[in-house]
This record gives C-alpha cells, structure tokens and sequence, in this order.
C-alpha cells in the first residue's frame, strides 16, 4: 500500500504535477514526498523500498566465546560449595584467567539470556 503511494506520487510528480498538490492529495508531508524523490533520483531500481533501520553493526556487542567464559565460569562457580555465583564472582574469575572481562550488566544480561539467573524466593514476615 506504502510503495503504491511512493510510486504514486513520483508518477504524479513526473507528469508535471507540483509536488505540493501531490502531498496534500495524499495526506503525507512536504519531507514524506521529498524523500521519495530523492531516493527516485539516485536511479536505484528499489528506491520505494522501505529501509531498516537497525543497526548495520553492533561494536560493543559480545562475541560468542566470550559469552561461552562467562557461561563456563558460571558453571564452574556453581560447582564449588560456598562460592560466589554474581557477576562480580565471574568477572574476578575471567580476570585471574588472563581474559578481558565485560562489565557486570553485560556479564548479568548473558546470564538473564541463558536461563541462568534464579529468581529469590522472599519469605514473608510472621508477627
């Protein structure tokens, strides 16, 4: 429906159409139509093709093994009987290993993202 309107609009434009008459007709705005026409004019065959706008690239984004250290020192520490199992804990870990280290909210969302964080059950006061 989108890209029948951008077609719309450039075929209007090219017809001699003004390009105010066009907007107002089609309920969109003076910046909506001049963008179409621009990416019309650069001659690329899917100018009406809407673009994402997601990130190409995420640079601080963690790789892959990183993330398997955290999750093995995880493991590790769960395995010890009175060891500290937070993100502190992992991060002291990774360091004594030689390894970067993220910061403790990148180390806690892999954790949240692998099932890892347990929830703590709060008991309820008695009077």
């Amino acid at each position: 429906m989108e890209q029948n309107l951008r077609k719309q609009a450039i075929y209007r434009y090219l017809k001699g159409e003004s390009p105010k008459s066009i907007y107002t007709d089609l309920h969109r705005s003076k910046n909506w139509f001049f963008k179409w026409l621009k990416r019309y004019q650069t001659g690329d065959s899917n100018w009406y093709k809407g673009r994402s706008r997601a990130p190409k690239r995420m640079p601080t984004a963690i790789g892959e093994l990183e993330k398997q250290r955290i999750i093995s020192v995880r493991s590790q520490l769960e395995s010890q009987k009175f060891a500290q199992i937070g993100a502190s804990a992992i991060k002291w870990e990774l360091s004594k290993s030689g390894f970067d280290f993220p910061s403790d909210r990148t180390i806690n969302r892999v954790l949240k993202r692998e099932g890892l964080i347990k929830k703590k059950h709060v008991r309820s006061q008695r009077r």
